[in-house]
């Protein structure tokens, strides 16, 4: 049996150009497979403008491929987008599928090679959320998203039926695959999310210099934070909050900010490198995740590998790696006001809160290292190699 292989990973975009979830488990997942001795290039998209561009980043191969911007065209862009690119991975893919034994495609990154049967033997695709299943929790459903869900939902479902192995990367997410029939029991790993190395602020353990809380994440009403943000009106205690990233609802929540008067206690500090996401998180008292829906929640496991407790919701994924009293507090997302009153414990419990942060710390460092999952996701693609 062949011990080093090559490895294609397709992604739309990577963490320097789209800061999400996906793309910096992509980037770290074929770091650490490239360390461990195999060929790794990813498949990515490039500008419209230019040609397709080769490049080595750290030892990894990566190819950008030109595809249309779809995301200008009016009331399909977030359908025109994926599509544009996805045809252009099933164009490449199908003439140049032969230089590799593993295909793996992250997410709905890569779901027309379903229509290749000639590659179906050397597919992996991970799993990082159900389109249907995230879509819900959108109560402004607009033209727009409704036509990408149509279409996305059942891509995504065609290539994991055609797929050799899949990927999920918690046990609640695949348990929903099997419910809804998409792919047999048999077929379906799971594989968390890995998680970096400590920073050096990291290292000293729980070192808060302000006295806030903060939310990583993108600004989207599955993310749980107007509700949040209307029960911190409401408490008695004034609770401090900063929140990271970019997305559709930020307008909204900037608004019920200014409307209940919280400018000094919400602030909104936009998009950061994940870099410096790490080096700010060991200063805070906490990190706030009032999701309805997670596929595994990575953000958690970065607080706490930085020494910081997390408050999340209650929910079967996140359950897998957080523990209340032992690394955070889980709290019921119908109940915001559960948040405050978890965010209010931090606060009057210090020496708590730094005992939940370096259990958490503890915790992930033994089980969500990149060596160990690089190590269960080459194991995976050796029984597809054989």
């Amino acid at each position: 049996m062949k011990s080093n292989l090559t490895i294609l990973l397709i992604c739309k975009s990577l963490p320097w150009r789209f800061k999400g979830g996906i793309q910096t488990h992509t980037w770290d997942l074929a770091k650490a497979l490239q360390n461990k001795g195999n060929e790794v290039t990813i498949l990515t998209g490039g500008s419209f403008f230019q040609k397709e561009i080769n490049e080595i980043r750290e030892e990894v191969k990566i190819i950008s491929i030109p595809y249309f911007p779809g995301r200008y065209v009016p009331i399909i862009s977030f359908l025109a987008e994926e599509l544009a690119f996805n045809q252009q991975v099933k164009a490449w893919v199908n003439s140049n599928h032969s230089a590799f034994d593993i295909i793996h495609a992250q997410g709905r990154s890569g779901y027309l090679l379903y229509q290749n049967s000639k590659l179906h033997s050397k597919i992996v695709q991970t799993i990082h959320g159900l389109t249907g299943v995230e879509s819900m929790s959108d109560s402004n459903q607009t033209i727009n998203t409704r036509l990408h869900r149509f279409f996305a939902e059942r891509w995504e479902n065609k290539l994991l039926q055609v797929s050799n192995k899949a990927i999920a990367v918690s046990e609640d997410l695949r348990t929903s695959v099997i419910q809804k029939s998409i792919q047999s029991a048999s077929k379906i790993n799971v594989i968390p999310n890995g998680v970096g190395q400590l920073n050096m602020d990291a290292q000293t353990g729980y070192n808060q210099v302000v006295n806030r809380f903060v939310f990583v994440g993108r600004l989207h009403p599955v993310k749980g934070l107007a509700p949040i943000i209307q029960a911190l009106a409401k408490s008695e205690t004034k609770i401090f909050l900063d929140i990271i990233g970019e997305g559709p609802q930020r307008r909204e929540l900037e608004e019920l900010v200014t409307k209940l008067k919280l400018n000094l206690q919400v602030r909104f500090l936009g998009a950061f490198e994940n870099s410096t996401i790490q080096h700010l998180l060991p200063h805070y008292k906490g990190l706030v995740l009032p999701s309805v829906y997670e596929s595994q929640g990575i953000v958690l496991l970065e607080a706490n590998l930085q020494g910081i407790p997390v408050i999340a919701s209650d929910i079967a994924s996140i359950r897998e790696s957080v523990t209340t009293g032992f690394n955070g507090i889980l709290c019921d997302p119908s109940q915001p006001e559960t948040f405050v009153a978890a965010m209010n414990l931090f606060l009057t419990n210090p020496l708590l809160a730094k005992r939940m942060g370096i259990q958490g710390k503890n915790r992930v460092v033994k089980d969500y290292s990149w060596n160990t999952i690089a190590d269960q996701t080459i194991a995976l693609y050796h029984q597809i190699a054989s």
